[in-house]
């Protein structure tokens, strides 16, 4: 589908790309090693994926599948999951950028938004707390206010900005990485 982009090109042409041989191997041969535990090997895994990514987010290595003979579907690319809290950097970076600061402080207690209520992971709640301390604990109240208070709009601009293709859902929930993605 894509040969017309090459059709009209003589001498040939030079390909490059930020996947570094080196690392590949040692992504391919981690993942053998793990598939191969009994541990995985009990639990039935099927598939994998993976993506090692520089500090400059350039794709070092990939793998987008346990067995390319098995099934050509690339689970790095075309597979779609929720981030969870992943996404929480998405809601903090948009925060700094209107003007919060790590030191800002938010309250982390029960929230109630049209019914729905998210909690903590351990349903343990900290009162005021700045910025940095919520999200090095995660706490998904806190990640949700932000989300309320600046808008889901707003984070999912930062989102797409920073990469981010897939449709996103402009709801409170997105603070939690409930819109599905790919790797």
């Amino acid at each position: 589908e894509n040969e017309a982009y090459f059709r009209d090109i003589t001498g040939g042409f030079t390909v490059v790309t930020t996947l570094n041989a080196k690392m590949q191997a040692y992504a391919e041969q981690a993942l053998n090693t793990t598939l191969t535990d009994n541990v995985m090997q009990n639990a039935n895994v099927a598939q994998v994926a993976l993506v090692a990514l520089a500090p400059d987010g350039a794709v070092q290595a990939m793998i987008g599948g346990r067995d390319y003979a098995a099934s050509q579907f690339d689970r790095v690319t075309a597979a779609k999951r929720q981030p969870g809290s992943a996404f929480k950097a998405f809601v903090y970076l948009t925060a700094l950028e209107h003007g919060l600061t790590p030191d800002s402080v938010r309250e982390d207690k029960p929230i109630k938004i049209k019914g729905w209520q998210p909690e903590n992971y351990g349903h343990e709640y900290f009162g005021p707390v700045t910025l940095t301390k919520a999200l090095a604990m995660s706490l998904n109240t806190v990640s949700v206010r932000l989300t309320m208070e600046l808008t889901p709009a707003a984070v999912i601009r930062t989102a797409y900005r920073l990469g981010i293709a897939s449709k996103l859902e402009p709801n409170a929930s997105i603070a939690l990485g409930t819109s599905e993605v790919s790797m």
